[in-house]
């Protein structure tokens, strides 16, 4: 294991002090620190990251030798081990660039890039303990820690270690929060900006609809939810009918049931994984029709196999390019994806899987944010990925830019496409002009979401 030099020796974060920010997390939903500046110790002041409060100054935990070593948790194993084959996508993207290009370059110097994965099978409490165990063993930082809760539930305590968590994979309004500047969000989509987008698509084409919304019954849920009650404020549009499931036990057929008796003209599925297929499949069986939106963490071939004819028509939004997609099959970048996929991916691992694709393009990003960086350092790499514009990385879709601007922009993927999944063509087509929410996603977000 690389060791980063860090001017102190002991532990970064004491497990009970993890255990302690979980017990407050779950309890509470999180929550910032503030300040009168509304920075917190941690926070951000006249656009720079304010690194007064951390343990020691991370300008001087530098990294030893020629690899950057950066840890990740993520469910490889239980009901949502489908997150594994970002794993996959990304481990191949770093193979790829370490073998073949070198490395990453940073202040004329190059190295290698080691991910240690660590499996929590979706748990917050095992995510805490694995960011524990690898902050003992003197990782550089993380990279792309899965799911809302989870990140939730280190955030506090990575903070207070002004250690670099980077694209974090889950499109939580909850990474606004300027309270928490060494946490960056992912690409994906923030999921207010999802709902925005069906409003609009709504308003244009449906524009009296009555709206069912199938939710969990978590922050990630919330997030959905909320928005779109928010949003449709001022409009003719309607939300008649919430209902939540737990995302634990992903069972829906009680709670569409409810949702179907309302006749509701269009459905909003602010669900993951699992719990998508299931929804849709007890719709259909329902014998009720609507206009179905599906949250974009489950435009997956994986869940759209199992979904089967139930998942036709199902609109939801993408901010990369479908590898699915046979239209693509030319396209520069995809030829490449699927070259290095087929070359350094697992023996199971599918390329035409959305899942995959999103792995390796966050493995491009985080190339660009460490090579973007002014010295191997953990503030100059948080600097850089709070100051980015991405364009042409991975998948990304032509003139798609995804932008961190540390004064008045904290989202990534704000850049994306509505789509449509077909059964019969096997992928999600666009159906929109690329939607461009860049600086705008706070305006429109319920504020509690982004200080919860």
């Amino acid at each position: 294991m690389q060791r980063v030099t860090t001017g102190r020796s002991g532990r970064f974060i004491t497990i009970t002090a993890l255990l302690a920010v979980l017990a407050l997390v779950l309890a509470a939903c999180g929550g910032g620190r503030s300040d009168d500046n509304g920075g917190g110790g941690g926070g951000s002041t006249s656009g720079a990251i304010d690194t007064s409060q951390c343990p020691t100054d991370p300008s001087k935990v530098t990294v030893e030798g020629d690899t950057i070593t950066l840890g990740t948790s993520l469910p490889q194993s239980g009901i949502y081990s489908a997150f594994k084959e970002i794993l996959a996508g990304s481990q191949a993207y770093l193979e790829y660039m370490n073998n073949e290009l070198g490395g990453v370059e940073i202040a004329g110097k190059k190295y290698k890039v080691e991910l240690v994965a660590k499996d929590d099978a979706y748990e917050a409490a095992k995510t805490v303990a694995n960011v524990q165990s690898l902050l003992d063993d003197e990782v550089f930082g993380l990279f792309n820690v899965v799911g809302t809760k989870n990140n939730l539930a280190i955030r506090d305590a990575v903070n207070e270690a002004c250690v670099p968590s980077l694209l974090a994979a889950t499109g939580s309004p909850a990474w606004g929060n300027r309270d928490y500047p060494w946490l960056l969000g992912t690409f994906l989509v923030p999921y207010p900006d999802e709902m925005k987008a069906l409003v609009d698509y709504l308003q244009a084409e449906k524009p009296e609809a009555t709206i069912a919304v199938l939710r969990a019954n978590d922050d990630f849920g919330a997030a959905y939810s909320e928005t779109l009650a928010s949003l449709v404020k001022g409009t003719k549009l309607k939300v008649v009918k919430v209902a939540q499931y737990d995302p634990e036990t992903p069972d829906t057929k009680s709670q569409v049931t409810t949702l179907a008796a309302t006749k509701a003209d269009v459905l909003v599925l602010g669900a993951t994984l699992l719990a998508c297929p299931d929804a849709l499949k007890n719709v259909a069986a329902s014998g009720w029709k609507p206009m179905t939106y599906m949250s974009g963490t489950c435009t997956s071939k994986t869940l759209m196999t199992i979904a089967g004819e139930s998942g036709d028509g199902v609109i939801s939004v993408s901010p990369l390019m479908d590898p699915a997609n046979p239209d693509l099959v030319e396209n520069a970048a995809m030829k490449l994806y699927k070259e290095k996929i087929a070359q350094y991916g697992e023996s199971t691992t599918d390329p035409t899987n959305g899942i995959v694709a999103y792995g390796w393009t966050a493995g491009a990003a985080l190339q660009h944010i460490l090579e973007s960086a002014k010295a191997p350092n953990r503030l100059a790499v948080m600097e850089s990925a709070r100051t980015t514009t991405m364009e042409g990385l991975g998948l990304m879709p032509d003139g798609a830019e995804f932008v961190s601007n540390i004064k008045n922009d904290w989202f990534l993927g704000e850049n994306f496409t509505l789509v449509q999944y077909s059964r019969s063509a096997g992928y999600f087509a666009g159906i929109s002009e690329l939607q461009d929410f860049n600086g705008e996603t706070a305006s429109f977000t319920p504020k509690n979401l982004i200080d919860g």
